[in-house]
């Protein structure tokens, strides 16, 4: 009994264990089944907020299903215990417990399962929503900014035109940042649509709608850009005609103003001034060229409203009037800046004028030479001042002249500087003349009594010179001492002649000019006269004392006179100078031509000369004589070597007049052979009878004009060869010049004769 009690009560525990777990699956069965019907919910949520509550509802129901897994495991872990094949008692069929473990498994899988879908359509949904979303801020934005650009205010001065510029460039900056989102959020649309997500044709009119948007704002934008533009230029160009008003304004003050100095330096300071204001004006132009261009680019609305075309009007009205006053005040400061120079010149010129007439005025002529002589030296230094002071006078009245003409507003006052300054010159160049007259003449009565010294001192040594050679003998050792002292002598007493001629008339023009001296001028030329006549007496005496021994004087100079005509022409004939052309060869044929003339003049003289040498020489021994000797021999071998020296230089001139005239005919002969040699290189065969028929008669007129130019040819050949042949001093040029024109000659005659 105990055991069967026993063995009860373990099958009744067994029930009971299964029952418990069967029990525990149902509890589970039941909690699946609540989960399935949450996640077999079709709510997805209606925007972004919703879905992500739904999304966190979902991770604890996750959390939750994840927890029931070892509960489930432990369950079918103790169900599997009843489900064994081994014998015994089994409370249940193994096989229905192995089914309810298989469902339970299943049940849990499918749970695993929906979690899983319903959570990827979560996502789904978030990312539709969140699609949306993102569409709906970008719209949002969009909208904002529509109504901003929408707005019609452009500025009401160029500083907030360029404030809102500065702002729209901030917003197309921002744009263009949005834009790389926005393109974004398009693209994770676009995906949406290629995965066919259950959104995707709200998503397609979605991204159709924004893009349209994004475009108008596109269009918006770049209309606003425009306006602002056109609004900042339009304010930059009345902001530019504002600055250039101002400056011509300024300007302008400038040049209206009618101070033109009130002396040389401050007219100078003006116009320099006055020059650097014009500079500044005349390169402002292109400024205002360029505001012109400025308004070209302005809105053809804005270019041709009246308000522009005023103020362009203005502005070229205005710059004319300063340019024009300019012009006026320009001329104006140069005719100042003209008239105090020539006032300031004349006074200087009046100034110097004073102080030369106060030294002229003190001045008194002294009667002592050397005073005279240091008073003419200030007179000389006076001259090269009183030059430069008539060119600066002339240029006062040349400029005084330009000024009047010029209608100088100050004619008046130039007119009276002008003549005061010309009279005051006059006088004073009169004063100066007069002086200088009281000096000359005081001079020249000085100098006259200087040179009647002088030359009574000259006449007297003459004449101690012509009685000293009253020691020398009448032999020719004497003569020729005597013809020494005398020869210089002849000279020097025509010079006292001529000068005694000059002394004569000086002193009548001075006793003219000086008649309360003219005593004194006279008596210092009777001195003088008296003088020459002594020193005539004694060259009288001296000659008549000679005798036959002047004979002889005058043979030695006729010697020396031929000697020294003899080496001219030796020297003349002796150049080495070659012609360089035909004219130049014949005029030196002819001068030395010339020369043999002359050498003829003189075989007369010359004969004379040696038949008195033999005669004076003749059996004479003496030294002296013995030398004229050796100066005849001389002469002889000089009067023969100069007819070699002649004949020698002939023969150059003859060759070299010969080469020219053979180069004369070179360059006739060479011109022949260019022109033939030109037209045998250019002869073309005629292709027409009347071609054919002026070829021939061509031919026949070059065939002509060969034969007659052949004799011409030959004769410069023959005669370049019978240069050649006697021996011109070109020889070797002349037969190239004849190999060359023969050569020549010879192809040309072949090509013809082959053509």
């Amino acid at each position: 009994l105990l055991e069967l009690l026993k063995a009860r009560r373990h099958r009744l525990e067994l029930n009971l264990g299964l029952q418990r777990v069967f029990q525990e699956m149902l509890y589970i069965m039941d909690w699946m089944d609540e989960m399935k019907m949450l996640l077999l919910s079709q709510d997805y949520g209606k925007h972004l907020l919703g879905v992500e509550d739904l999304l966190q509802k979902h991770a604890l129901v996750e959390a939750d299903i994840s927890i029931q897994a070892d509960r489930v495991r432990n369950v079918n872990s103790n169900a599997q215990k009843f489900a064994s094949d081994t014998d015994g008692y089994k409370p249940c069929d193994p096989q229905v417990i192995r089914d309810r473990v298989a469902h339970m498994e299943f049940c849990y899988q499918e749970l695993n399962q929906l979690a899983a879908e319903r959570r990827a359509r979560l996502e789904e949904s978030r990312r539709l929503w969140k699609f949306f979303w993102e569409m709906a801020e970008e719209e949002g934005w969009i909208r904002e900014k529509e109504q901003i650009l929408s707005l019609e205010d452009h500025g009401k001065d160029l500083t907030g035109t360029v404030r809102l510029l500065s702002q729209h460039k901030a917003f197309e900056d921002e744009m263009s940042g949005r834009a790389a989102h926005l393109q974004q959020t398009i693209r994770q649309g676009q995906q949406l649509v290629d995965e066919n997500h259950f959104g995707a044709e709200k998503i397609k009119e979605r991204i159709q709608d924004i893009q349209d948007q994004w475009a108008a704002l596109e269009r918006l934008s770049a209309v606003r850009k425009t306006r602002l533009q056109e609004a900042c230029n339009l304010h930059q160009f009345q902001a530019d005609a504002d600055d250039i008003d101002t400056w011509m304004l300024d300007v302008l003050r400038i040049v209206s103003s009618v101070d033109v100095g009130h002396d040389e330096f401050s007219a100078q300071a003006l116009v320099k001034k006055h020059k650097d204001v014009a500079e500044e004006i005349g390169s402002y132009r292109p400024v205002i060229e360029a505001l012109h261009e400025q308004a070209q680019t302005l809105p053809p609305q804005e270019a041709g409203s009246q308000e522009v075309r005023a103020r362009l009007a203005g502005i070229e009205e205005r710059y004319q009037e300063v340019a024009e006053l300019t012009r006026h005040r320009k001329q104006a400061l140069q005719d100042a800046l003209a008239l105090y120079k020539m006032l300031s010149e004349a006074s200087a010129c009046e100034l110097w004028v004073d102080e030369k007439e106060q030294w002229l005025n003190g001045m008194d002529i002294p009667d002592k030479l050397e005073d005279l002589e240091v008073v003419q030296h200030r007179f000389e230094s006076l001259e090269p001042e009183m030059n430069s002071q008539a060119s600066r006078v002339a240029v006062v009245n040349q400029v005084a002249r330009q000024l009047v003409h010029s209608g100088h507003p100050g004619e008046t006052e130039i007119r009276a500087q002008q003549d005061q300054l010309n009279t005051r010159w006059s006088q004073f160049r009169d004063l100066v003349d007069q002086k200088k007259e009281n000096l000359n003449s005081a001079l020249g009565v000085q100098n006259y009594h200087l040179e009647c010294n002088e030359t009574k001192s000259w006449i007297k040594e003459k004449t101690k010179v012509i009685e000293s050679t009253q020691e020398l003998g009448n032999d020719l050792a004497g003569v020729m001492a005597l013809q020494r002292k005398l020869t210089g002598m002849e000279r020097d007493l025509a010079a006292i002649e001529d000068k005694l001629t000059d002394l004569d008339k000086e002193a009548e023009r001075l006793a003219s000019e000086h008649p309360e001296q003219a005593g004194a001028i006279r008596g210092r030329l009777a001195e003088i006269t008296a003088v020459w006549d002594d020193m005539k007496g004694t060259l009288k005496n001296r000659e008549e004392s000679l005798g036959e021994a002047s004979k002889l004087q005058q043979f030695l100079r006729e010697l020396d006179d031929f000697q020294s005509w003899l080496s001219r022409t030796q020297t003349a004939i002796a150049s080495e100078d070659m012609p360089n052309a035909l004219a130049e060869a014949e005029k030196l044929l002819a001068q030395h031509e010339n020369i043999k003339n002359e050498i003829r003049n003189y075989e007369e003289d010359y004969q004379k000369m040696r038949d008195m040498g033999d005669m004076v020489t003749q059996g004479q021994t003496d030294a002296q004589y013995m030398f004229l000797r050796q100066r005849l021999q001389a002469l002889d071998t000089g009067w023969n070597e100069l007819h070699k020296m002649w004949e020698n230089r002939q023969s150059l001139l003859s060759q070299s007049h010969a080469y020219q005239l053979f180069l004369r005919d070179t360059k006739q002969a060479e011109a022949f052979l260019n022109n033939q040699e030109y037209v045998l290189a250019h002869t073309e065969m005629p292709t027409t009878l009347e071609g054919a028929e002026a070829a021939i008669k061509k031919q026949e007129d070059f065939m002509t004009t060969m034969d007659a130019n052949e004799e011409k040819i030959s004769g410069v050949v023959d005669t370049g060869r019978r240069l050649v042949a006697d021996g011109n001093i070109n020889a070797e040029r002349i037969q190239e010049k004849v190999d060359s024109i023969d050569q020549r000659h010879k192809k040309n005659r072949q090509v013809y004769d082959a053509g």
